[in-house]
């Protein structure tokens, strides 16, 4: 079921095994979550998929990693309702919500994460190292999407995260970098996918580069500690130019007029039931997966004897522990204590005493 191996990159080659830092992914046996489906209840059958199709593909271990990390820091330090995997923000079941039907062409768009509000609108992750030109289909078939569906039918914008590496950005000329490159990707699908007076493309579509968060290693930014990220000026003003700043979970400078704290409260009760879920999102009441089961039966008269527990066989360091073995990695904690280098922006970096945290697994 699950495949463990190194992180090959970087100074991490050369460090001693019991130092390297190690990553676990789903393994290469496709039909291993078949045979063991067969043990699982249906609650645990939810909880490790979703109720989607099992998949064994893991490839752009490094882009997964990223999406995964950003997300997690997100859940960790900021109060939104939940975060999702790449599985639970396709575009059909963002639209079931509102009792829409994808085009047959849209039914595999997905983002690569979700972050979302407790307002309910879905911030959608779209992380990428390069830019090409599939990118640049994918940037314009989502700002075709959100043209065609304003935020009472589809509660999304759309973040592209720019994660290019140092040397990518040092080796390129100025304006073929990632950075350059996606600016100028998400103007040409703005410019063909306007929007409406009441639905611009260009308040939904926005960027942020890993460095304007994560400016080194072990350090922090001001600009995520209020996941600042830049839009297109022109989403408020036709005459301007630009980019303009934006708080991300700031709901007067992202306003989602449709938002209510039932519907995030709605998708945080169904992420609770998922192993995925930062287990510090996991606590408190959860749907009733025993009496769909009654219903779809026709016999949902019949009480159960025991409520619904949160699944919990994932929770904290004693699942890293018990699957890792010795191995085990503990992960520092970042603290906001702000400090100034040279005169260069404040940042923030990591408390050493963090690294007596305990492990906080996805």
């Amino acid at each position: 079921m699950l495949a463990h191996g190194y992180v090959s990159a970087g100074m991490n080659r050369l460090a001693p095994a019991g130092q390297r830092m190690s990553m676990w992914t789903v393994g290469d046996q496709i039909d291993a979550y078949a045979q063991y489906r067969k043990s699982l209840t249906f609650a645990e059958h939810i909880a490790i998929t979703g109720g989607q199709d099992w998949n064994s593909e893991h490839r752009f271990d490094r882009h997964n990693v990223l999406t995964t990390e950003l997300a997690l820091r997100v859940a960790e330090f900021y109060d939104v309702a939940t975060v999702l995997g790449e599985k639970q923000v396709s575009l059909p079941s963002l639209l079931a919500a509102s009792g829409l039907q994808a085009q047959q062409a849209d039914l595999g768009r997905r983002a690569d994460a979700g972050i979302v509000r407790r307002d309910g609108l879905v911030i959608a992750l779209e992380t990428t190292a390069s830019v090409g030109e599939a990118f640049r289909r994918k940037i314009a078939k989502w700002a075709q999407i959100l043209q065609r569906h304003p935020t009472y039918e589809l509660p999304l914008i759309v973040l592209v995260v720019d994660v290019s590496t140092p040397s990518q950005a040092t080796s390129a000329a100025p304006k073929n970098t990632a950075n350059s490159e996606i600016q100028a990707a998400i103007r040409e699908a703005v410019r063909d996918y306007p929007g409406t007076a009441l639905n611009r493309t260009a308040s939904r579509l926005g960027m942020v580069s890993w460095t304007d968060w994560f400016p080194g290693p072990h350090e922090v930014s001001s600009p995520f500690e209020e996941l600042t990220v830049s839009f297109l000026a022109r989403g408020t003003d036709d005459t301007e130019e630009g980019w303009r700043p934006v708080r991300l979970l700031d709901e007067k400078e992202l306003p989602y007029r449709e938002g209510s704290a039932e519907a995030g409260e709605t998708i945080t009760t169904n992420a609770r039931l998922l192993s995925g879920t930062p287990y510090w999102l996991r606590p408190g009441a959860v749907p009733r997966t025993d009496q769909y089961l009654l219903g779809r039966a026709g016999r949902g008269n019949i009480d159960t004897l025991v409520d619904p527990s949160v699944p919990d066989r994932m929770t904290g360091p004693g699942f890293t522990r018990q699957v890792a073995g010795r191995k085990w990695r503990k992960l520092v904690e970042l603290s906001f204590h702000a400090r100034t280098q040279g005169g260069s922006h404040p940042s923030t970096s990591l408390n050493e005493a963090g690294r007596q945290q305990a492990v906080k697994v996805m």
